[in-house]
């Protein structure tokens, strides 16, 4: 296939926008090429009728979008049912009934509801794949000084994983991590160091990623998300956080898949930045984003020889252990496979 970033439909802004849906005869993604979407989105489908071979990386790390589920959205103007995105597959050993239909996929866009509408209906030969409308909750604020932030929790069956919080290098408070949805990882709050500066709380919702707050000689680091926080720095350094969470994969393949040793499909958060102060200790990183979510279904045979993730991202390093304090590690998102008839 070579290098491919496909547009990302009905955008909303530069972190939203419809799910985009591919569907091919084969594929060969080959060693070196990464195939990805331009922005964050409410997901990237890929239907293949034969085989698929990936030796290089399908990616939708750091491609959740800041999308409210609840809340009506995309090209299609609605919302994701209560039940969250359901996907009908006829199995072997299945049991499941569902009757393949738009609603199915509110909420993600025209093309994707269309393409959901046409998959077979189970009627107790099947399997129901879900995906949770809500996301893993995000690591609360630290609750004393000089402490580490809290990660984010790892998700259940079909559940992006939450944000990491804040480091607390000093008294002032830390802000939490964030809940992600069905399309991405939640958000990293702000690392802290001062007297009396909250650091920022991440918003719910893959939303922007908490600022870095320091009211003193110190240097922070803020959160993952969409944007990902400011630093704030008034000595020494840091480094920029990471925009983006984990982002959500559905490959249906009708042949075999084969993923090779150095193939990837990654659905990862992102990093927090690491913090670095010249003259004094003082400093604190901010809180990496969750991760997303996978579904990969195939009809032949399936060979993993390389990597499939949809880990949370690391929060970024502090250079000193006194007055320091490092952010929390996104949650784990899903990786969903089965074999389907």
């Amino acid at each position: 296939m070579g290098n491919v970033t496909y547009t990302v439909p009905n955008k909303s802004g530069s972190y939203d926008g419809d799910m985009v849906v591919k569907q091919y005869t084969s594929i060969n993604i080959d060693t070196g090429d990464t195939v990805t979407v331009e922005q964050p989105c409410r997901g990237l489908m890929i239907l293949c009728q034969g085989d698929c071979t990936i030796n290089g990386t399908l990616s939708m790390k750091a491609r959740g979008p800041y999308a409210n589920p609840t809340a009506n959205g995309s090209s299609s103007n609605d919302a994701v049912n209560s039940n969250g995105l359901r996907l009908p597959f006829l199995t072997a050993s299945g049991t499941d009934s569902l009757t393949a239909a738009a609603s199915l996929f509110t909420g993600c866009g025209t093309e994707a509801k269309s393409v959901i509408s046409n998959f077979k209906t189970i009627s107790s030969n099947g399997t129901i794949v879900t995906l949770v409308r809500q996301g893993a909750s995000g690591g609360s604020g630290p609750s004393s000084s000089q402490q580490d932030g809290n990660n984010g929790s790892s998700g259940s069956t079909g559940q992006t994983g939450g944000g990491g919080s804040g480091g607390r290098g000093w008294s002032a408070g830390a802000g939490s991590g964030s809940y992600g949805s069905c399309f991405g990882g939640g958000s990293g709050a702000g690392g802290s160091n001062g007297n009396s500066a909250v650091s920022g709380s991440a918003t719910a919702w893959s939303g922007p990623g908490g600022n870095g707050e320091t009211d003193h000689s110190a240097s922070t680091s803020g959160g993952c998300g969409n944007p990902a926080g400011a630093n704030e720095v008034t000595n020494g350094s840091a480094a920029a956080s990471e925009n983006g969470t984990g982002g959500l994969i559905i490959l249906v393949v009708g042949g075999n898949l084969t993923i090779g040793s150095g193939g990837t499909i990654t659905a990862d958060g992102s990093d927090s930045g690491s913090t670095q102060n010249g003259t004094t200790d003082w400093q604190a990183s901010g809180g990496a984003s969750g991760g997303g979510n996978i579904v990969i279904a195939y009809r032949g045979t399936y060979t993993n020889n390389g990597t499939v993730t949809a880990i949370g991202g690391t929060p970024g390093s502090v250079a000193s252990s006194s007055y320091a304090a490092r952010g929390g590690f996104g949650g784990n998102g899903s990786v969903q496979t089965l074999q389907i008839k």
